[in-house]
């Protein structure tokens, strides 16, 4: 591989990187907080970029078409998690059982997003701008504008985390439930909290990915879940800073893999980077913080 393509496809690397990171900061925060592995994070994704492709078919207009994504992420997330995922947990569902009822609701969106539409891929027109060159690198207006927007969430959630009595209720929930609930602290209205932004960042990443990649289809988000997984793990659960952090070393690994073999490939390297990690941090697992078996739904 020549100098010259190394480094353009780190700078996509880093437009990618921006895209991870807004859906692995949605992921860490809402694994972090319920220890529920939600594999249907990928298709709330799709859903997002479909409704900010309605609002734009629609012509409601720009700001309209930017709300529809993270509005529609947030309400099936929480509608998803008072009614199915609340209904397996009052059973008694452990992380197991639960995990296959996110793998079948996200294929039940998946098959419903494809007979709604035909299995018709959508153009999404979305202005680029114009070319920048940063050093060696090359980037449009857009996908600059996309790593403003991943910083702006990142310091956002920040700000919420650590300088509001809610963000230090969802950390006391996050470590350790049984104690925060004896603490006082409200855990329904703090896990709704918790439904309700992770929806939003799930919905607001499928519309940044489908910016960059301007097509939509029923497979759109579950096209990308596995690099969100990888940097969500990779940072550790509960971690914005180091979903973000790792969303870099995923969206780079990706870009490169990808221009050394293919784009097909981009894929394998965010599995690569999962199954490492699995492998190197056993101990660890999914969950960063104290050993926790239950799942908070």
């Amino acid at each position: 591989m020549s100098s010259t393509i190394l480094l353009q496809s780190i700078g996509f690397g880093i437009t990618t990187a921006a895209v991870v990171a807004i859906g692995a900061m949605g992921f860490t925060l809402q694994l972090g907080v319920t220890n529920l592995l939600n594999l249907s994070f990928g298709n709330v994704m799709t859903i997002g970029a479909f409704a900010s492709l309605i609002a734009e078919h629609w012509h409601l207009g720009l700001a309209a078409t930017i709300i529809a994504a993270p509005l529609a992420g947030a309400l099936v997330t929480f509608v998803l998690a008072r009614t199915l995922f609340a209904l397996f947990a009052r059973r008694q569902g452990g992380a197991f059982d639960l995990l296959m009822v996110t793998l079948a609701t996200g294929l039940i969106i998946q098959y419903t997003i494809d007979a709604l539409a035909h299995l018709q891929v959508f153009q999404f027109s979305f202005p680029s701008g114009s070319t920048l060159n940063i050093g060696p690198f090359v980037f449009t207006v857009l996908s600059l504008s996309l790593v403003g927007v991943a910083a702006l969430v990142l310091a956002a959630l920040l700000a919420v985390l650590h300088l509001t009595r809610i963000g230090k209720a969802l950390r006391a929930l996050s470590v350790d439930p049984k104690l925060a609930r004896a603490c006082g602290v409200p855990m329904r209205r703090m896990i709704n909290l918790t439904w309700i932004i992770s929806g939003a960042l799930a919905g607001l990443a499928g519309l940044v990915y489908v910016t960059n990649s301007l097509t939509v289809d029923a497979s759109a988000g579950l096209d990308f879940l596995v690099l969100v997984i990888a940097a969500a793990i990779l940072g550790g659960a509960g971690s914005p800073v180091g979903a973000v952090v790792a969303a870099l070393v995923v969206g780079i690994a990706s870009e490169v893999v990808a221009a050394v073999g293919g784009s097909y490939y981009s894929q394998a390297a965010g599995l690569g980077i999962l199954a490492l990690v699995l492998v190197l941090r056993p101990a660890s697992g999914v969950w960063s913080g104290p050993s926790r078996d239950e799942v908070t739904v």
